[in-house]
């Protein structure tokens, strides 16, 4: 069940990146009141905050992944 729950959520991070960089990209003129510098900034704000959310999940992801291979190379029988 884990190994589902960990592809799911790496196939969905991107959806996820994608998610928060248009809700900064789109608020950051309605949060500043300056249609083109908020846009900017929203942008610029959309950008580290999925980087830093779904690059951790990523990273996470690439964990699990490595250990699976080890886990699986260490029950082979060695011959």
């Amino acid at each position: 069940m884990n190994n589902f729950l960990a592809k799911t959520l790496t196939s969905i991070n991107a959806l996820i990146a994608i998610v928060i960089f248009a809700y900064f990209t789109l608020y950051g003129p309605i949060l500043t009141g300056m249609p083109v510098i908020g846009l900017i900034l929203g942008a610029i704000v959309g950008v580290v905050a999925a980087a830093l959310i779904c690059g951790t999940i990523a990273f996470l992801a690439l964990i699990e992944r490595h250990l699976a291979e080890i886990a699986a190379a260490t029950r082979q029988p060695r011959s």
